[in-house]
């Protein structure tokens, strides 16, 4: 779906605020949550932005008001960016995304991601907390889930998890692991 999980909001709000990042990579930014998220919490919802917030998104029919919010957005495949873009970002954001590949395409784009951050950045990785079984949504083909990322999966790749499904999470939502990468130095 090109939005996530309410529960993640708080977990992904203190990260923004904690951290006050400048520069912003949201990776597979569907509906642009997360972008709302960043101006919130960051930028205390006032112009000038403080934060130079770049969005890539490989479906164009998601396009809608809140995109307005990113600086910079791209529309073409996480994979294909993250091979073309040098730039660092002191946060990179994958929001309700790694589900979407598979297993080895999934690894690949961590390990990218890794190579995107600047000393001191970090990745945040939202997903759900197991299988959940889902197909082309919205005439999007690249809904499709594809692998399941647990948190166990994520901490195997050198996340920390802040929020897995043993924590307490409101109904009706899907149970979500927020994971963060260690961050460069």
């Amino acid at each position: 779906m090109p939005i996530g999980s309410y529960m993640a909001i708080p977990t992904i709000a203190r990260e923004l605020i904690d951290r006050q990042p400048a520069t912003i990579l949201d990776l597979g930014m569907g509906f642009g949550m997360l972008g709302a998220a960043v101006r919130q919490w960051v930028d205390l919802g006032t112009k000038p932005w403080r934060t130079f917030l770049t969005g890539v998104e490989v479906w164009s029919e998601y396009r809608n008001p809140v995109w307005e919010l990113y600086d910079l957005i791209y529309l073409r495949d996480i994979r294909e960016h993250l091979r073309s873009d040098s730039r660092l970002y002191e946060m990179v954001l994958l929001g309700d995304v790694i589900e979407h590949f598979e297993q080895q395409d999934a690894s690949d784009v961590l390990a990218s991601i890794e190579r995107r951050l600047a000393p001191g950045g970090c990745s945040l990785v939202i997903t759900p907390a197991r299988e959940m079984v889902q197909g082309p949504a919205h005439g999007n083909p690249y809904e499709t889930h594809r692998s399941v990322w647990t948190a166990e999966r994520l901490r195997q790749h050198g996340y920390e998890v802040l929020l897995d499904e043993f924590q307490p999470q409101l109904p009706p939502a899907v149970p979500t692991v927020v994971a963060r990468r260690s961050c460069r130095r």
